[in-house]
């Protein structure tokens, strides 16, 4: 394991294109969801209709949790201290949501386009991201996503770097899949209550996922490592949505699309294959974050100004399309990057100045 002096890689060297690409596919799959089957859902009053909608476009989240837990995985496989890690996930994540959060509360004031009702409280919760933990209403509803992601980090670093220092993790993800399927088959848990959130029944399986390939890409698989696979994926035959009639096609349906989700990600994990390394996705992955974040309230906003002007739907949705991933990649270049350069910077330099004073403390006594 590093030193836990040593200072976090530069996530720049670490990217891979092909998860980028997925990252990409992902993001777009969402955005499509919400502008399609999402806005006839909540605001179509016009009776006009989309070229084609996406229902199945809302599965983009599960890609994006598997990848979490691939990236995740390799991060603090490279990373010296969990101070270190808290940082870099700060830096990366923090400074793009809060913009986001700014600006789609300043569309939210303007067009009154919401879809739960704010309370100063409840924003003030929302700058945590964990919202949903506590039940509190998000500014968009998209953030729900990162409660999940912000709750898996916060276990995978503890358990990394305090409760098993730097040794493998099937064992505890084993323990978090069991905890899983109990809160599955249990009719007493609520699948909403804060416990049901905090162990996160719905899609630890996801993050387990991309763990458990991130060890079989690298070649470092342990004779737990297969065995905790398809545990995860076995456990895909409990999906969040499952109700109603239909359900037992619709979980063989699910199980079978996060095999195919593996699958993708498995061949994008090696940057030989060249997989999926095409320039326009992997822009699109490059800029995700900021466009998951920024996506929905603002969109709908636009969308309503456009069919009020009396544009065409698919003429509006083009535009709002366009419109929010030119915002995403300001975001990206004029937010996420310089904040995250700052931010991890300022650590460096906080570092050295306390090293200095603990060396000329020795100094002086000595």
């Amino acid at each position: 394991m590093m030193n836990a002096n040593v200072a976090v890689p530069k996530s720049g060297h670490q990217r891979l294109a092909g998860l980028d690409a997925l990252r990409g596919l992902a993001a777009v799959a969402v955005v499509l969801f919400h502008y399609t089957t999402g806005y006839q859902r909540f605001f179509d009053s016009s009776g006009s209709h989309p070229l084609f909608t996406l229902p199945s476009g809302c599965f983009g989240v599960q890609l994006f949790f598997c990848i979490s837990g691939f990236v995740i995985l390799r991060t603090l496989e490279r990373t010296g201290s969990i101070k270190n890690f808290a940082i870099a996930r700060f830096a990366r994540l923090y400074p793009a949501y809060c913009a986001c959060a700014l600006i789609t509360l300043a569309v939210i004031a303007v067009s009154h386009v919401h879809l739960s009702d704010l309370t100063p409280q409840a924003v003030a919760i929302n700058a945590t991201m964990l919202a949903l933990l506590v039940g509190a209403p998000r500014i968009d509803p998209s953030y729900w996503t990162l409660t999940y992601e912000v709750l898996f980090y916060a276990a995978a670093a503890l358990i990394w770097f305090r409760v098993r220092p730097g040794r493998r993790l099937e064992g505890p993800c084993l323990v978090w899949l069991a905890c899983s399927l109990v809160g599955h088959l249990v009719d007493s848990i609520n699948r909403h209550t804060r416990l049901a959130t905090l162990i996160n029944i719905d899609y630890a399986n996801l993050f387990v996922l991309g763990m458990m390939l991130h060890y079989i890409t690298k070649g470092s698989r342990s004779r737990l490592t297969i065995p905790t696979f398809y545990a995860a994926l076995l456990l895909a035959l409990f999906p969040p949505a499952a109700s109603g009639a239909g359900v037992s096609l619709f979980r063989i349906k699910f199980t079978f699309m996060i095999a195919v989700f593996c699958a993708l990600i498995w061949l994008a994990a090696d940057d030989r294959r060249r997989f999926l390394h095409f320039r326009p996705l992997i822009f699109l992955g490059e800029i995700s974050y900021s466009l998951y974040l920024i996506h929905q309230i603002v969109g709908y906003a636009v969308i309503r100004v456009l069919l009020s002007a009396g544009l065409e739907i698919n003429a509006a949705l083009a535009l709002t399309l366009t419109f929010v991933i030119g915002l995403a990649y300001c975001l990206r270049m004029f937010v996420e990057k310089p904040a995250e350069r700052w931010i991890k910077n300022f650590a460096r330099s906080a570092r050295g100045s306390s090293l200095l004073s603990q060396s000329a403390a020795a100094s002086s006594r000595s």
